[in-house]
């Protein structure tokens, strides 16, 4: 390796000091037989990357079975996945099947008068089945309303179709009979459940319409033509 060194001189030095011959070895690793066969970046990231894969696709010690951090990664995922399924795919059935056979009317043929409507939503409350309380105590709701000639109940008609028509005539409560229809929704065809305050809410608004006069009295409010 030497001999290039001094190529081309008639002969060899004798003596070299030492910042002579690092100027000597560093112009010989310049030239471009050494360059080409430095290792270029790629080359370094692909062997780092080949080194990483190499190593989690290494058993772990003390692990039965002898698994690598990969293979239990991936297993892991694969339980997860079959708990998912297993727990969302009943609820998922339930509310595809509220969804398919419950029809979008607020009484499903429930002939009931307001009193009884009332009797058992609080019948329900009292066994703390807040999701019928709510239902039958919003339907005691509509019907009292429609008694009261405030509105005039159709078949078909939804509780966000009796709450619109409501408000005409109490105004003051609109926030009340919004949040009102949307616990009834909720509760019958979501599948979300009703709380106690869901209930007491309601139970309230009722009471307070019925204490109340209608602003006005529009003719039929809520009839569909």
């Amino acid at each position: 390796m030497l001999l290039g060194l001094w190529a081309g001189s008639a002969e060899p030095p004798l003596d070299i000091d030492e910042d002579s011959a690092r100027e000597l070895l560093q112009r010989e690793l310049s030239k471009s037989e050494y360059t080409q066969a430095s290792p270029t970046w790629l080359d370094i990231w692909i062997e780092d990357f080949w080194n990483w894969v190499n190593d989690i696709l290494q058993p772990i010690e003390g692990v039965p079975g002898g698994f690598s951090p990969i293979a239990l990664i991936i297993g892991a995922i694969v339980v997860l996945g079959v708990i998912a399924l297993l727990v969302g795919r009943p609820i998922l059935v339930q509310r595809a099947r509220r969804s398919t056979t419950i029809p979008p009317d607020l009484f499903d043929g429930d002939n009931r008068s307001a009193q009884e409507l009332r009797a058992s939503a609080a019948a329900a409350a009292a066994r703390e089945d807040f999701e019928t309380a709510v239902i039958e105590q919003f339907r005691a709701l509509a019907r009292a309303v429609n008694n009261r000639t405030v509105i005039a109940l159709s078949p078909g008609m939804t509780a966000t179709t009796v709450a619109d028509a409501t408000i005409a005539a109490f105004p003051a409560h609109a926030h009340g009979l919004h949040r009102a229809a949307s616990s009834f929704n909720a509760a019958r065809y979501l599948g979300l459940g009703a709380s106690e305050d869901d209930w007491q809410h309601l139970r309230s608004l009722d009471s307070a319409l019925e204490a109340t006069k209608p602003s006005a009295l529009t003719p039929l409010a809520g009839r569909l033509s």
